[in-house]
């Protein structure tokens, strides 16, 4: 395919064997001659830790070299308010979660992280009330300063579309929305199978659109927003008594008063996706987050109806909406996945930077 040389791609071949970025195994015989081999990316030495930072929990997930999660425990934290403890206790529970597994932090090839914010390509968080009211600004140097190596941090949602678009609704799919609805409102937006970020990083900030009939003031300063309205914030103070923050927080039972106020938001969150979906012509919408994925049926419900009535309905029947396959699990299962790629990606890095003859836009290459 390349149509290069067979001694040449035997050369390139053996040099990524021999740097540990490919493996191989011998393939049935299909006749006379020396069987062919199947190559494939080697999975990275060491093992992988993800980190899910939420308004209101952490998640730290142990992941092996293939990418399968080994151990995973999520707790009650807040990063907004107490963002300086919430990170050392990511580092208390990667250091306890691995030395479950006879580990420990240096034998960790590759960590990602999410974080509850928008944040440009150079990882600076763009909305100073969240992180401590700017005790924080840019989570990633923070993080390396604690762990001792780098954790590749990016927004929460993107990491759950990731760990859709890799493990679960979304496999195979190359145009679709991620929207993850739980105390803040995000979208993640996949094009032809990769994540568009935007010019500056912060595409899929639809919680802080401003929708009709929103009148309260949101974390990012304007009023309106639709994450006042279709976040779990706004949809506690909607419920009667003896309703509170726990009717939300915990999945579904079909309660009918939960189920109409889920239905609601669903429905503000259409209004919102459906101009988007007319821009953008996606196949899919996978929704998560405690509202999207634990409330899945009464959200889906609302999201579903007001993109029949508001979309272009040639594009309303194209576009298929199911919860997060992975449900509430898929930012750290995105997380992973994405520590796994940083690993792989460093290898071939390393690869190329011993070889003094190699480009800088051969990197991914192989």
């Amino acid at each position: 395919m390349t149509g290069l040389s067979r001694s040449t791609v035997a050369e390139v071949v053996g040099r990524l064997l021999a740097a540990g970025a490919l493996t191989k195994g011998r393939s049935p015989s299909t006749g006379r001659g020396r069987p062919p081999h199947v190559l494939r990316r080697a999975d990275p030495p060491g093992l992988l830790l993800g980190l899910d930072f939420g308004h209101n929990h952490l998640t730290v997930a142990i992941g092996a070299p293939s990418g399968e999660i080994l151990r995973e425990r999520t707790v009650d934290a807040s990063i907004d308010l107490m963002p300086a403890s919430t990170l050392d206790l990511a580092r208390q529970l990667a250091t306890e979660l691995l030395a479950d597994e006879g580990s420990g932090l240096t034998e960790v090839a590759s960590a990602a992280a999410g974080m509850p914010g928008p944040m440009s390509h150079d990882g600076v968080l763009q909305i100073p009330s969240l992180l401590g009211n700017g005790q924080i600004t840019e989570p990633a140097l923070a993080l390396r300063a604690i762990f001792g190596f780098p954790v590749r941090t990016v927004n929460d949602t993107m990491l759950g579309a990731y760990g859709e678009m890799h493990a679960g609704a979304a496999v195979g799919v190359d145009h679709f929305l991620f929207v993850k609805a739980s105390h803040g409102v995000g979208a993640a937006v996949v094009i032809n199978g990769q994540l568009y970020q935007g010019s500056s990083g912060l595409a899929g900030e639809i919680g802080h659109t401003r929708v009709s009939g929103a009148t309260g003031r949101c974390r990012c300063g304007n009023v309106g927003c639709l994450e006042t309205m279709a976040g779990i914030e706004g949809l506690v103070r909607e419920l009667p008594a003896p309703y509170g923050p726990h009717s939300l927080n915990s999945p579904s039972v079909g309660d009918p008063v939960v189920d109409r106020v889920v239905t609601d938001a669903g429905r503000s969150v259409g209004a919102t996706l459906a101009p988007i979906c007319n821009a953008l012509n996606p196949s899919l919408i996978v929704t998560g987050g405690v509202l999207g994925s634990g409330h899945a049926e009464a959200f889906v419900k609302g999201v579903r109806e007001t993109i029949d009535r508001l979309a272009q309905p040639a594009i309303a029947r194209t576009v298929e909406v199911v919860p997060a396959a992975l449900g509430i699990r898929a930012e750290a299962v995105g997380a992973v996945l994405l520590a796994r790629r940083e690993a792989l990606a460093g290898a071939t890095t390393r690869l190329s930077s011993d070889d003094p003859g190699a480009e800088d836009d051969q990197v991914d290459q192989p």
